[in-house]
C-alpha cells in the first residue's frame, strides 16, 4: 500500500541530511453534482443531488523527520477544514482562502486526513502517511 501511495502521491523533494523538506499543495474542491436517474438493483431513482468535498490529492506521503510544508487551498463556496489525526494540523478555512502551515512527523503510521466541519460522507477523508 505505501509504495503504491508513494508513487502517486509524494510531492516536493528533500534537501540535504538533517534538512529534508518536503511541500504540499492541497485543493478543496467541491462537486454539487444530480443524477436523473439511475437504476440500481432493480429500484429507480430520479433527481438524485449529491455533494462532495475532495481534497486533491487526497493522499500525502512523507517520512519520519521531514518538515512538512503544507499549503491549503479553500476553492469550496462554504467553510472547510483540514485535520490530520496525531498531528498538529487543524486548519479551518473560509471559502477562497488559503493558509500555509509547517510541521514535522515524529512517528511512522498512516494517519486520517479529514474535514472536522462535515460529516465523512461529504467531505470525503484521505491518508497522511509517514514513512520511516
Amino acid at each position: 500500500m505505501a509504495g503504491a501511495l508513494a508513487s502517486a502521491c509524494v510531492l516536493g523533494a528533500a534537501r540535504g541530511a538533517g534538512g529534508a523538506e518536503q511541500a504540499f499543495t492541497v485543493h478543496i474542491r467541491a462537486y454539487d453534482t444530480t443524477i436523473p436517474e439511475a437504476t440500481i438493483e432493480g429500484v429507480t431513482i430520479r433527481n438524485v443531488r449529491q455533494f462532495n468535498v475532495l481534497n486533491e490529492p487526497a493522499d500525502l506521503v512523507t517520512r519520519v523527520g521531514t518538515r512538512v510544508r503544507l499549503t491549503i487551498v479553500n476553492e469550496s463556496p462554504i467553510s472547510e477544514n483540514l485535520s490530520i489525526d496525531g498531528h498538529a494540523v487543524d486548519a479551518t478555512l473560509k471559502a477562497k482562502e488559503r493558509r500555509d502551515l509547517a510541521f514535522r512527523p515524529t512517528r511512522p503510521g498512516a494517519y486520517t486526513i479529514w474535514c472536522k466541519l462535515h460529516p465523512k460522507n461529504v467531505h470525503l477523508p484521505g491518508t497522511f502517511a509517514v514513512l520511516p
